[in-house]
């Protein structure tokens, strides 16, 4: 079998085992060397964590290539850091515009709206979590303007139980009230936060 991490080739002894054992020694090693894997590849095909799974138990002889690209946790985390905060200004955006629909009585169109921002802001959520773990980072340590990114969290966290509870209530004024007023305060504090977890990463 051809292996190769980022592209240069990669002599791995006792081929005779599972595609899962050598998978996980490769990842392994490459967490030694303080990089994450950010991607496999088997016979040239992508292979996501499922994918992994269902040939983990695979004799290593049935595949031909395995290739490994990595990346630095330093410079994904402040990639992804960047990327995850482009998306709040877009939530705000879309806050008023769902407050305009609801003022113009198309409450459908706006509750139809309302499901993928509370989407983005898990996804965002999850990501400085998952980058707080991998880059060891204390979140209660991550302050602005008086403030914890955790305490801002529990903010969104009751921001978004207020929608919640308005949407099953079809409290149009209530969740009305809550995008074109509380959304951008609460999006502003977040973005913040986020700006201070990209200095607290870029410090390591």
């Amino acid at each position: 079998m051809e292996i190769s991490v980022d592209g240069v080739a990669r002599e791995v002894p006792a081929l005779h085992g599972t595609m899962g054992g050598l998978i996980g020694e490769l990842k392994k090693d490459v967490l030694s060397q303080g990089r994450v894997v950010l991607a496999v590849s088997v016979d040239g095909r992508d292979m996501a964590l499922k994918a992994q799974g269902e040939i983990a138990g695979r004799r290593v002889d049935e595949f031909s290539t395995l290739s490994v690209k990595t990346a630095d946790p330093r410079e994904l985390c402040l990639a992804t850091l960047e990327e995850v905060s482009n998306h709040i200004q877009p939530i705000i955006d879309e806050a008023g515009r769902i407050a305009e629909l609801i003022d113009q009585g198309k409450e459908a169109q706006a509750l139809g709206r309302i499901v993928p921002c509370l989407e983005v802001w898990s996804a965002i959520v999850r990501a400085a979590q998952n980058i707080s773990e991998l880059m060891q980072v204390d979140l209660n340590g991550v302050t602005a303007n008086n403030e914890s990114l955790p305490e801002s969290v529990r903010a969104l966290v009751g921001l978004l139980g207020e929608l919640k509870a308005g949407m099953d209530a079809r409290d149009f004024v209530a969740v009305r009230d809550a995008m074109k007023n509380r959304m951008p305060e609460v999006s502003g504090r977040i973005a913040v936060q986020l700006d201070a977890l990209f200095a607290a990463v870029s410090a390591k």
